[in-house]
């Protein structure tokens, strides 16, 4: 099966600059011949990759002709999506995900490290944009640092990262693979706002986790998941219709919500929302940025 692509900006072709990298433990090396199904197959630190490659079933795609370049996350990158995370993006119902995911680090053509440059982007075959910088010799693709860069493949070239890009899923998907979110995404579905949350927004949302879910009063949320209104409105009441960087909090400022009513910003002691502690922050995605919130909001009685 081939990736599923979609239009977004071309990638810019900018001067090259001399680059160095660290050298690691297990840097790969690759037979001649191996092409990059086979590089990540015989390297240990990209067990995981394989895997998911096989998984997606993308695996016969990354050994055809290309050329490609692979930005490959080794174990310890998709170790740092947390626990449980990997199961979930594995998932059979999650294939849709993960072949998403896995588009948005393979490029096509054949780019060396003597190729980046600052400032330059590139088009993955998922159809999104990766931005590249270079500083101080370390090169970064999304901000994800370059470890390993150049084995050669015989239909391409892969560069070892350490981290896994998930900017390219958007706010449903991002939270499909998030166990903590699971209550939200149930609670989602159920008031038919996947598709507005898939949207192309930009939107901020101040996501309760799924001990916030369980800590609401006996049969409140068995109540919510019955009446589709009340529900929109509650989860509604999380959102906000522009991107929201923890940077960008203000202190005792309202922001709106699609809801209609306001939500209260407290930055003493901490960062809160209408006293909801914010437990995680600027997880980026596709349409927006998610903040992860300790107790559900519920919006104000007409």
């Amino acid at each position: 099966m081939g990736f599923r692509t979609r239009k977004r900006a071309s990638a810019l072709l900018l001067p090259a600059v001399a680059l160095a990298f660290g050298a690691c433990d297990d840097d790969p090396v690759a037979q001649d011949g191996d092409d990059i199904v086979d590089v990540a197959a015989g390297t240990a630190a990209l067990s995981t990759l394989v895997t998911a490659l096989q998984t997606a079933e993308l695996d016969a795609t990354l050994a055809g002709p290309g050329p490609f370049t692979v930005f490959a996350p080794t174990n310890a990158a998709f170790g740092t999506l947390g626990a449980g995370s990997l199961d979930l993006l594995l998932a059979a119902d999650n294939r849709a995900i993960l072949i998403d995911l896995l588009g948005y680090h393979v490029v096509a053509g054949e780019i060396e490290a003597a190729d980046l440059s600052d400032g330059q982007t590139l088009t993955t075959v998922e159809g999104g944009t990766l931005e590249v910088s270079v500083s101080g010799g370390e090169v970064r693709v999304d901000g994800v640092l370059v470890s390993t860069a150049d084995v050669q493949a015989s239909n391409g070239v892969v560069h070892l990262i350490d981290g896994v890009l998930t900017q390219t899923l958007d706010i449903v998907q991002r939270a499909s693979i998030e166990p903590a979110l699971s209550t939200l995404v149930t609670a989602v579905v159920a008031a038919d706002l996947a598709g507005t949350l898939s949207g192309a927004g930009p939107f901020t949302v101040f996501a309760p986790t799924d001990d916030a879910f369980a800590a609401l009063p006996a049969g409140t949320l068995d109540g919510l998941l019955d009446d589709q209104a009340a529900l929109t409105d509650v989860l509604t009441y999380h959102v906000v219709g522009a991107e929201v960087f923890a940077a960008d909090l203000v202190d005792d400022a309202s922001v709106g919500t699609l809801q209609g009513s306001d939500v209260t910003i407290d930055l003493t002691g901490g960062a809160f929302v209408n006293g909801a502690t914010i437990i995680a922050t600027d997880i980026v995605v596709s349409n927006g940025v998610v903040h992860l919130i300790d107790e559900v909001l519920l919006p104000p009685s007409p």
